[in-house]
């Protein structure tokens, strides 16, 4: 996915996201090294099986809890 850097204001980047551009803030220490204002980004995602395991048996650890809850 494409990404263009279209603003850099108080350690805050305005990135915007795709061809039918979604603008999202994020903190400009998330983004690459030399990242700034006018850089085009390429943006890869990946799913996390370990993360996604993990969340989900924090979900029924929680569920777990709260059914012995008193």
């Amino acid at each position: 996915m494409r990404a263009f850097i279209d603003s850099v204001h108080e350690g805050v980047a305005r990135v915007l996201l795709g061809d039918e551009p979604l603008a999202v803030e994020v903190p400009l220490s998330w983004l690459p090294e030399g990242a700034a204002e006018g850089k085009a980004l390429r943006v890869l995602w990946e799913i996390d099986e370990e993360e996604t395991k993990s969340a989900r048996q924090a979900v029924e650890d929680l569920y777990a809890a709260l059914n012995d809850a008193p």
